[in-house]
């Protein structure tokens, strides 16, 4: 589940820390969250939910088919069981829950690739350095690794291939809202500019027979995009357009959406690839920006997004935006707002041109 589509916690709620220490130490309980990533990270990475997809195993049996110490592994089975993420019973046995069926490898609508990527040391040691971030404007990352987080990707194949599984996964419930919400069909062409693989395009006109589309990202990101619309018998209907889109976007479309892609820029970089696409679109002011993309809630509400802000900061120099925002970038280059999209969750902005 998102966690953001629960909507805000009151004001001033302390779940997130351990209401029975003093309140002057209950911050100390989001040590909890590391301690459990810790732990999850290593049954994870030792395959265990593989092993217990077929039904409850003994801490000997998980041992002997992982490769490792079972009295060691028993002490990090119980502490992943205490969180509720595995079953641990009477027997000296354990068994998956909900929690973490979708850390099998191959499971349906798995999370396994996109768990390993989140936790990757290369995504843990940048919070070691956030406070350079703040005071320098230099990104985490940067600074823990002397190279930007792309570079990072280029110079380390299995890394980048461990991205790209991750952001096949990367879906959440709100983008099936959006998929059902938002009416697309009402545009003949549809540009999907960053789109990466073409996964979201390919779900768009799958959904609406009446579309074609045109996939906009660079040359090495779209290299294997065409097996996407060949998979899902969409071929025909999509242009790929190799591009660097903060300087061309493809001309002709009725709808340019960019998901997922602008809180990956600051505001000079994201407001220039809004103006390639306000250039693409031209003097048609029947066309759209449509900007799918976390948006925040206001002052002192409880949002996910806003822990996300930090990483899209500390690692890659991204922000997550409230509507305020949203709206000055699209202003720098002449798009106005239409809608009013409910916060605290992914959420499609609507813009036209001015």
């Amino acid at each position: 589940m998102d966690p953001s589509e629960n909507g805000p916690a009151p004001h001033g709620d302390v779940s997130l820390y351990d209401p029975d220490l003093p309140p002057r130490q209950q911050v100390l309980g989001l040590f909890y969250a590391k301690w459990t990533l810790g732990a999850l990270r290593a049954v994870v990475e030792l395959r265990v939910p593989d092993v217990l997809a077929e039904g409850p195993r003994t801490v000997a049996e998980i041992a002997a088919e992982t490769g490792a110490d079972a009295d060691l592994l028993s002490r990090v089975l119980r502490a992943v069981a205490a969180t509720g993420a595995l079953e641990e019973r009477a027997d000296d046995s354990f068994a998956l829950t909900p929690l973490t069926a979708g850390l099998v490898t191959g499971a349906p609508d798995g999370i396994r690739d996109m768990f390993l990527f989140a936790s990757d040391p290369m995504l843990w040691r940048p919070y070691e350095h956030v406070a350079h971030t703040v005071r320098t404007g230099e990104t985490a990352f940067q600074h823990s690794f002397g190279m930007t987080f792309y570079e990072y990707l280029k110079a380390h194949p299995a890394k980048a291939a461990l991205f790209d599984r991750a952001m096949l996964q990367n879906r959440y419930p709100a983008t099936d809202r959006i998929f059902a919400g938002y009416d697309f069909g009402r545009f003949r062409r549809i540009a999907d500019v960053g789109g990466g693989k073409g996964q979201f395009l390919a779900e768009i006109l799958r959904r609406h027979p009446g579309c074609t589309g045109v996939l906009v990202d660079q040359p090495q990101t779209v290299a294997d995009a065409k097996e996407t619309f060949e998979a899902a018998g969409l071929a025909d209907r999509v242009t790929i357009a190799p591009s660097d889109f903060f300087t061309e976007v493809s001309a002709g479309c009725d709808a340019y959406f960019i998901k997922h892609t602008l809180h990956n820029w600051d505001d000079r970089k994201a407001a220039l690839l809004l103006r390639s696409v306000r250039t693409a679109i031209g003097a048609d002011r029947n066309a759209r920006l449509l900007i799918v993309d976390q948006l925040l809630h206001g002052p002192g509400a409880w949002d996910i997004g806003k822990l996300i802000d930090i990483e899209a900061m500390s690692v890659i120099g991204g922000r997550e935006r409230d509507r305020r925002e949203w709206d000055r970038i699209a202003a720098l280059a002449d798009f106005a707002p239409t809608g009013d999209p409910r916060p605290g969750s992914l959420a499609l902005l609507e813009y036209r041109p001015i």
